[in-house]
């Protein structure tokens, strides 16, 4: 390692720990969702949804705080991008159980359909 570097405090475990795995999510939910934190959480959504199986029927059950670490995304971030999302039919919420937990699922035929309505809008 480059002694500067070293000099500044910066270590190979540092480096791990700042570079981290990234946060990705599809630009084009952006125009959709009500912003890049609703897009950022939908897209997160969205790839939770890839790994369930049949049996779900695309719900899935995520803490505030795996939302959280999982997207960077404050409580405060979240609750809005989630509401965001609601109005925008796009993510389906459900309250499930005692104590209750919070569930999700995302609404494919809707980001479906308002993906192609703003296509459309970009085409003219």
């Amino acid at each position: 390692m480059n002694p500067r570097a070293q000099d500044l405090g910066i270590t190979p475990a540092l480096l791990l720990d700042v570079f981290d795995t990234p946060v990705t999510f599809h630009r084009c939910l952006v125009p959709v969702s009500g912003g890049v934190n609703a897009a950022l959480l939908l897209s997160h959504a969205i790839w939770t949804t890839q790994a369930l199986d049949g049996e779900a029927d695309g719900w899935f059950l995520k803490s505030q705080e795996q939302w959280s670490e999982e997207t960077g995304l404050s409580r405060w971030e979240q609750e809005t991008a989630r509401r965001a999302l609601r109005d925008a039919g796009l993510l389906e919420e459900r309250r499930v159980g005692m104590p209750a937990r919070l569930w999700f699922r995302v609404r494919a035929s809707a980001v479906w359909a308002a993906l192609k309505a703003q296509a459309a809008r970009s085409a003219r």
